[in-house]
């Protein structure tokens, strides 16, 4: 018998060092076999990285390697789903035991063939696949063996593994992803004060501080994993009984089978057991909403980190190098960041386009979420996480364009408003005339005058209009600009503080809520485990 595992997670881990124990692993990502090794930041011994030279010649964080290592994995879709194959026939053989429709004995004696079927399927890939495997558990134990496949299908077998698949993963990319959101967090209470501009059109366009653009990013996060929850309850379905699409006669149990393999419900119609597909479309496309946020955040990292904009550098152990132009420090961690989200999108639509070729039927043009896939948004993830906690800010460049480029002009649109009792849209054209105007002359937002503003206010509207110096000071200040903006979901420290406190909140109550999925699944394959030892 296999040794009992405590998370089907661990279960896939176990076949797959096995497997890599019995043929060479896969590649790792420019590394090179010297004999020389480092340590990265957990103590992991690494292989000496060849891209490491130049201006980042120091170690490469493990998270970034991963956004290499997916690109060249050897992962197929058969391996990876074949370990909760394994589960399912366990549980499959249980069921029939129970209902009387196989003895005792010969529950037995296919359990056992099950475990020699494993051993060899852990070596040889083929076996991997149903029939081979059936056929390898007859050869071991003899015809009894072609019992286990009583009133079931490959149909309603490879629908409900896929699921067993795509759940564990779900729980994989929520995690990383709760990770994500703590390091967001995290650095958004560190930049509560730290004013800096915020863009629209790629223009510049109000103060705010980083701390608020963080509680930004840590709400869309939130909003993905809320997705993953809703999305989970409805993979955690069980649709093994469907059988070819009819069902079966034989007394199956099928809510003894879905409690046998951690599924909370099942599939209830045996046609929708094999043909449904939209929760694995559901999946991908919550992917591809996921990563296309992941995209847009590492965009604008990008743009900061650029020379023009100089407000953020990467830290060494995310960045790249040039092989030719030796001042190059490229942002590669981001750039494959937003390739990985390409990929995921990219899976979103070929299997949108699979399902507009078939009818509502169980049918092999469907496309399945690819392992590559999802690696690629747990490379990401991590990356960005990395990338996030490491961020080098530099604050007083993020103040100076502040202060300098125009982002206040709202606030002294505002105070015309009130001090000159002006209606919104005049003040707007009094403002921009200011603006034109200190453009021409090569002047900085807070060098703009009183005077400047009162002759725009004559030609506009043809009377006086003169602002007090103190407060026109106040008005060009982004510091106070943000401080006055203390309203929910605004940019003063007081605003950004309660929006940290609840993201922690939400936080707290999607960890505490994966944590019991994960124990649940745990509990599942151990219960399991026990029953198979009692025969």
């Amino acid at each position: 018998m296999l040794k009992t595992m405590t998370t089907i997670g661990n279960y896939a881990g176990w076949v797959a060092l096995t497997t890599c124990m019995a043929f060479s692993c896969e590649a790792t990502a420019q590394m090179i076999n010297t004999g020389k090794q480092t340590t990265d930041s957990s103590g992991n011994s690494r292989l000496q990285d060849a891209s490491r030279m130049g201006r980042t010649s120091g170690a490469k964080a493990a998270a970034f390697q991963e956004l290499y290592d997916y690109e060249v994995s050897a992962k197929n879709l058969n391996d990876e789903v074949f370990p909760y194959q394994q589960l399912l026939h366990k549980a499959y053989v249980i069921m029939l035991a129970e209902q009387k429709i196989i003895t005792a004995g010969e529950a037995k004696t296919i359990l056992g063939g099950l475990a020699t079927a494993d051993q060899q399927a852990a070596i040889h890939p083929a076996l991997r696949v149903y029939l081979p495997y059936e056929a390898a558990v007859i050869k071991a134990i003899g015809s009894v063996g072609g019992k286990m496949h009583t009133g079931r299908s490959r149909n309603d077998m490879d629908n409900t593994t896929h699921r067993m698949y795509l759940r564990d993963q779900l729980l994989r990319i929520m995690e990383a992803v709760a990770g994500l959101r703590a390091a967001v967090i995290a650095r958004a209470a560190e930049h509560k004060t730290t004013v800096m501009v915020v863009y629209t059109h790629r223009k510049e366009a109000q103060p705010v501080t980083l701390g608020h653009y963080l509680t930004a990013i840590d709400e869309s996060l939130s909003k993905c994993l809320d997705r993953y929850q809703e999305l989970y309850a409805r993979i955690d379905q069980c649709p093994l009984g469907s059988g070819a699409s009819g069902g079966t006669a034989w007394p199956i149990n099928r809510q003894r089978l879905g409690a046998l393999l951690g599924f909370k419900g099942i599939v209830n119609n045996t046609i929708e057991g094999v043909a449904g597909w939209d929760h694995i479309t559901e999946m991908a496309a919550d992917n591809s909403i996921y990563m296309s946020n992941l995209s847009r955040l590492a965009s604008e990292v990008q743009l900061w980190s650029t020379d023009e904009y100089n407000v953020a550098e990467l830290d060494n152990s995310f960045a790249g190098i040039s092989s030719m132009m030796p001042q190059k420090k490229n942002p590669d961690a981001l750039e494959r960041t937003r390739k990985a989200a390409a990929l995921t999108t990219g899976q979103l639509a070929g299997i949108l386009t699979s399902l507009n070729g078939i009818e509502y039927q169980h049918s092999g043009v469907r496309l399945m979420i690819e392992p590559k896939s999802l690696d690629a948004v747990l490379a990401a993830t991590h990356t960005m996480t990395g990338v996030i906690r490491t961020l080098q800010v530099r604050k007083e460049t993020m103040l100076r364009y502040a202060r300098e480029n125009y982002s206040t002009m709202t606030d002294l649109a505002d105070l015309l408003v009130q001090y000159g009792h002006l209606d919104f849209r005049d003040a707007h054209e009094i403002v921009a005339t200011v603006i034109t105007q200190a453009l021409d002359e090569h002047l900085t937002a807070d060098q703009v005058t009183p005077a400047m503003i009162n002759a725009a206010t004559e030609k506009k509207l043809g009377r006086q209009l003169m602002i007090p110096a103190a407060r026109l000071a106040d008005a060009l200040d982004p510091q106070k600009s943000v401080q006055r903006k203390t309203g929910t979901g605004m940019p003063a420290p007081v605003a950004v503080e309660q929006m940290i406190v609840s993201g922690r909140k939400s936080l707290t109550a999607q960890t505490q809520w994966l944590k019991t999925q994960q124990a649940y699944l745990a509990d599942a394959v151990e219960q399991l485990q026990t029953l198979v030892e009692k025969y």
